[in-house]
This record gives C-alpha cells, structure tokens and sequence, in this order.
C-alpha cells in the first residue's frame, strides 16, 4: 500500500522573527522568517525581493566630480514650483578646502554646481560638517528650503536668493542679547505652524529657535522689540529643553522634542511656545532616524524602534515597542549605531521605511540596513521587518518629481543612488535569503518523509531559487540533502498559439502564468526548514507561500 501523501501549507506573512522560538513560531506563526534578507513585506501578499540601485547620472558621475571629495554630505529634493520644477540638490567638501558646495541635478544635464554667494565652511573650531541637513516648505506661492550643518549659520534659499541667517539679530529678549544661541551652528532644521525651527547647536546644545511666524528669515521681532500696545502674537522667541537635543520634528498639531532618554512636545500659548512632558524615561539615540510614516512617527530608542502615535485621550501619546521580533537584529543595528550614522528613508507608495547603517570601513556589499513596512493582518495594521544588505548609504532622502516617487542615497564614495531601479545593486549581483522556521507540521514527535516542496511565487520575470531544506532542528547528525534549482519563466503567457513573453518587456499582467514552482526533494526528520537563497540580477519577484507534501514514519 502507497504512503498515504499530506500537505502542510504555509502563507508567506509576518516578516523577520528573530526572537521567538521555532516551537512557538511553528505552532503559531509558520509564516514568518527566521532570516530575511534583501526581501520586503509585499503588497501582493509574500515577500518580494527588492529592486536595485543605481548611480544618479552615469557610472562614474560623482557630485561635483574632479572638484569635490569625500562623502555626499546631504542630498535633498527641492519642491520649487514657482521658479521652475523640482530638482535634487548634494552637498559635498571641496577639494583640497576647508569649504563645501551646493550642486544641482537634473535629469538630462547631470551635476552643476550652485552659485549661492555664501562662503560655506566644512570645518570650525573642532567640528566638521558631517551631515547637512535641510526642510522644504510653502508660504503662500513662495517656495523655500533651509539647511542646517552644525558648523555654519542657518541657510536659506527662496528659489533665487542664498542667504545665512545672521545670529546677531535675534532679538534683544533672549539670554544672550543679540545673540548666538540655537542659530549660531544649528544641525537641525524643521518648519512648523508657519515658522522656521533650529536645534542642535553644539555650542548650546538644549537650545530652540523660533522664527516670526511667516517670516523664515525674522529671529530678531520679540516681546521686547514691540511697541507696548502692538500685537504680541506670532514672535520669535528661543527656548531650553531641560535635557541635550536630539532631533526635533512636527508630528499633527505638536513639535516633538527628542532627547536620548526622555521627550517634550511644544504647545503654542497665546504668544510663546510652551514645553510639555511625553516621558521621562525613553528618547530616542539616532538623529535621523525620526521618520514620519503611516500616520505617525518612528524613532530608534535604546530598546528598539517606537512610535510617537496619538491616542483618543488628549494629549495622552502610546510609546510602545513595534520592533520585539527583530531584537536580535536590532541589537547589531544599536551597537553599530552613533547619533550621526543612521539614515532612514520613507518609500510613501509602499509604507514602508528603510535604516541604514553608514559606516565608511564596512565596504557596500556588507553594509547593513532594516527594511520595516506596514501591513494589514486580519483588519490590525502590524508593522515587518527584514534585513538589508548592500545599500552604505552617507545620508538619504525622498520625495516627488512630478508624479514619480524618488528615493536617493549618497554613499562615501561621492556618488547618490537611486533606489527603485533595475535589477542590480549598481550592476552588482543583489543576494536574497528567505529562511522559514523549523516546522513540526503539528506534531513535534512524528517523522516526517518530505516528497514535494511547492512553492508559490509571482515572478517578474525569469528567476531561479535555490532551495536547501534543513530537518531535526538543525542537528548536524541529520543528513541534509543537496541543494534544488527552482526555476520560474516569470510573466510569460500563451495566447493564441503565441508565445508572449511580458517579463522580458518588464510588464506584468496578472503574475506568471504558472504561479507555483513544483520540486520532488529528500529527506526525513521531526521538523523542516526551508532556505531560499537567489545570487543575481534578475526582476523582482515575490514567493507567497510554500506547500510541503509528506508521509509519515514511526513516531519516537
């Protein structure tokens, strides 16, 4: 009599799950990974493999060229509808100078460098610029961004005019009379309730600038500045945070304070603004690792990324951990990490954001990174995780061109990437791994003899998967069987006696005429994994689930 044949199913779901046991994930999340790499939670359902990268301009087309050296120190999209269409912008040290540049690219004419009238230095004292930072806002039809370095005063471009923000003007009510402050050297930049914001000045490092509402370029109307009986709202004014500021950034009708172990929030009073306590017992470690996304704002604390997300008590915040089953990665991401060497990048299209680790000793290939995206799960928006390989990114950004998604990267060798395109890391092969739990198919004391492994994927084109199943746990008394070659045509379909071939065309109309992968394998123990490893430039491609077919032997 035959084996009777059984199925085991399982929905590709979940993400990276670093901490659980395989025990509990087999019982109850079968459909997470224990390793995933290069992978992101799709919106198709599974896990799809990222796309590539590639070098903005040309292979050899670093910002500023012969006449730049070093690290992109910030690259930024500059929304500027009024003085012609959005463009991006780098910042990178001159030449053999003590000084760095601003350049422009565009699309069809490549890196040129921007005449701002302003002597920008890379280096004061003992700081150096490592990170320029900047905001893009509206007010009324007039376009601005601002930039903040740490080393030179804040910057302001309208479209046309450069200028600093000169530090001696702020106004005669402050601490420092005519002085200095949070605008002297400011490493941070925000636009809030139509003001311009600075933060981050080593010099006075638990200072807030405020600007003249309106007035982006105005620190100096105060108070003390306005004739008595003269309107007294909207004026500049500067604060202290009782604590070193990290990061500050708006979030609906508040701006967020961060220091790295408690957060305030500022509240506008009739004239001034007030500061309010959130907690007293987390902030957050990594500057740029604040990012708005889905409705709220992501931070990296000391036990993990946690959200600033309001609740419907008034003024009441939730500050719990959404990043518990990627511990064990987030370990390595904490102990690499300084307060300047995180980046992060929001991709809106997929909810989804990217960290980075950029660490100029570490070469591209083994630079590492977490992807997290959000998805639905039986009606509960739940965030995944995976790990990224391959991306050194210096600093990052994203934002629109028209209708078209940008997302960018410099690296320390000068150049900015462009994430979202082809097939290849900068025609570098991309490495994905999808690793599965070890599942026990229900019953951890009976042998299972796996026939068949069927995989169920949505190819974008021709891809082949190598498939190694590992049995008992991982014991190494368990023989492991040779590694299988699962191969997909991608999105190929007959219609009318023709062979259409859309994955070569890089179209795909509704997934790949035969969405599952079928593979006869060996092997028999308790429990079995799963590892897919792909090593190429191929397209895209999603694997949703698995089906093991099986029959059973003694039990133990």
């Amino acid at each position: 009599m035959a084996d009777q044949i059984q199925s085991y199913k399982l929905v590709c779901s979940g993400g990276l799950n670093s901490n659980e046991n395989h025990l509990e994930l087999s019982d109850k999340l079968s459909g997470v990974a224990t390793r995933l790499v290069n992978y992101e939670p799709s919106l198709y359902g599974g896990y799809r493999r990222i796309e590539g990268y590639e070098v903005l301009g040309g292979i050899d087309a670093a910002v500023g060229g012969a006449n730049s050296e070093g690290k992109v120190l910030g690259v930024f999209i500059y929304q500027n509808e009024q003085y012609g269409n959005p463009y991006i912008i780098a910042a990178r040290k001159d030449v053999g100078a003590n000084t760095y540049s601003f350049w422009k690219f565009l699309d069809n004419v490549g890196w040129q460098q921007i005449t701002t009238g302003l002597t920008l230095s890379h280096t004061i004292s003992t700081r150096s610029v490592n990170k320029v930072r900047a905001v893009t806002f509206n007010l009324g039809q007039q376009s601005f961004i601002a930039f903040a370095d740490g080393v030179n005063n804040g910057i302001l471009f309208d479209g046309v005019n450069w200028a600093f923000i000169n530090p001696s003007a702020t106004g005669q009510s402050f601490a420092d009379s005519g002085g200095a402050q949070a605008i002297a050297a400011p490493s941070l930049v925000e636009f809030f309730n139509n003001a311009l914001w600075f933060s981050g000045d080593e010099a006075f490092p638990t200072k807030v600038a405020v600007s003249v509402a309106k007035d982006p370029s105005d620190f100096a109307t105060t108070a003390a500045s306005v004739p008595a009986g003269s309107p007294s709202k909207n004026l500049a004014q500067q604060f202290d945070a009782p604590f070193r500021i990290v990061q500050i950034k708006p979030f609906r009708s508040d701006l967020y304070i961060f220091g790295t172990n408690a957060i305030q929030k500022a509240e506008q009073g009739d004239s001034l603004y007030d500061t309010v306590d959130i907690t007293k017992n987390v902030g957050c470690i990594s500057r740029d690792s604040v990012v708005e996304i889905g409705g709220d704002i992501l931070f990296l604390a000391p036990d993990g990324f946690r959200p600033v997300a309001g609740t419907s008590r008034i003024g009441d915040v939730e500050l719990e951990s959404v990043s518990k089953s990627i511990q064990v990665l987030l370990t390595t991401l904490i102990d690499r990490q300084t307060e300047d060497n995180i980046s992060a990048v929001v991709i809106r299209n997929k909810s989804q954001v990217r960290f980075f680790v950029g660490d100029p000793t570490v070469d591209v290939q083994n630079s590492f990174g977490i992807i997290g995206g959000l998805y639905d799960r039986e009606g509960q928006i739940q965030w995944a995780y995976g790990e990224l390989i391959g991306i050194r990114a210096s600093c990052c950004t994203s934002g629109y061109i028209g209708t078209q998604e940008r997302i960018l990267h410099g690296d320390f060798d000068g150049k900015v990437y462009e994430q979202e395109k082809g097939t290849s890391f900068n025609n570098s092969n991309i490495l994905s791994v999808y690793e599965t739990p070890y599942l026990d198919f229900g019953d951890t004391e009976q042998r299972k003899i796996v026939r068949k492994l069927n995989t169920f994927i949505r190819a974008e084109g021709p891809v082949e998967l190598f498939l190694t199943l590992s049995y008992n746990w991982g014991d190494n008394a368990t023989l492991t069987p040779s590694t299988y070659s699962q191969a997909s045509e991608g999105g190929q379909i007959e219609y009318a006696g023709l062979n259409i071939d859309y994955g070569a065309a890089n179209v795909l109309y509704g997934g790949n005429s035969k969405p599952i992968m079928t593979t006869d394998v060996q092997g028999s123990g308790f429990s079995v994994s799963a590892t897919f490893v792909t090593i190429g430039q191929s397209e895209p491609f999603s694997i949703q689930g698995l089906v093991f077919e099986f029959s059973t032997a003694g039990r133990r």
